[in-house]
């Protein structure tokens, strides 16, 4: 086989690793969602996937690798729906603090219900080592997030640098200790509701 017919070939095994890969975390996000990060397990998603559980193992090397993976998707979508809600926003000549204050709440919003995801997260402080691939693609998305965040923010409280970098990772660390103490059912009889506290705390931070 000569350069030329190798190309489309390798094409299309790169392909159908990929479609492979993508069935693999649509598996896995079925098994998460009907009984929650702890049913995760490498042979139940290789059952829910219809493969034996050593092709999944072609994939990833462990349930960790997996689950960061399936991780790292959801962050993904939770990027882009921050930035269309302050988008949105945005067209609809809405102010900087209107702009951040919907991509905060759009961000309660696309995790509700979705605990066994937000839980999972955990995994990234624990792994020892990830795949390069696969750590490029955790910081990415991340870093995205921070973005959707930081526009709007530096604009609403003119702050800039390490002040501006500071607010930022607090109002994440809000968000996502809103979610999970949300998911565990700790807000309502305390008499709070996660979006409640989110604009209590977008009131209070400083004006340009």
């Amino acid at each position: 086989m000569n350069a030329a017919e190798r190309k489309p070939a390798e094409r299309r095994r790169s392909d159908l690793r990929d479609h492979k890969r993508k069935s693999i975390l649509a598996a896995a996000r079925r098994v998460c969602d009907a009984g929650g990060p702890e049913a995760l397990t490498m042979r139940a998603v290789a059952a829910e996937a219809g493969y034996a559980p050593g092709a999944v193992y072609s994939y990833f090397a462990g349930i960790d690798e997996l689950a960061i993976a399936l991780t790292a998707d959801e962050l993904g979508h939770l990027a882009r729906r921050m930035r269309e809600a302050a988008e949105r926003a945005q067209e609809n000549k809405a102010s900087p603090a209107a702009a951040l204050e919907a991509a905060a709440q759009e961000a309660l919003k696309a995790s509700a219900g979705n605990a066994p995801h937000i839980r999972l997260a955990g995994r990234l402080m624990s792994a020892e080592a990830l795949p390069a691939e696969l750590d490029r693609a955790v910081t990415g998305r991340v870093i995205a997030i921070l973005e959707t965040l930081g526009g709007p923010l530096r604009a609403t409280t003119g702050l800039e640098g390490a002040a501006a970098h500071r607010e930022i990772l607090c109002l994440a660390a809000l968000l996502i200790g809103l979610r999970v103490l949300d998911a565990s059912g700790r807000l309502g009889p305390l008499g709070f509701s996660a979006e409640g506290l989110l604009g209590h705390h977008l009131s209070g931070l400083p004006e340009a």
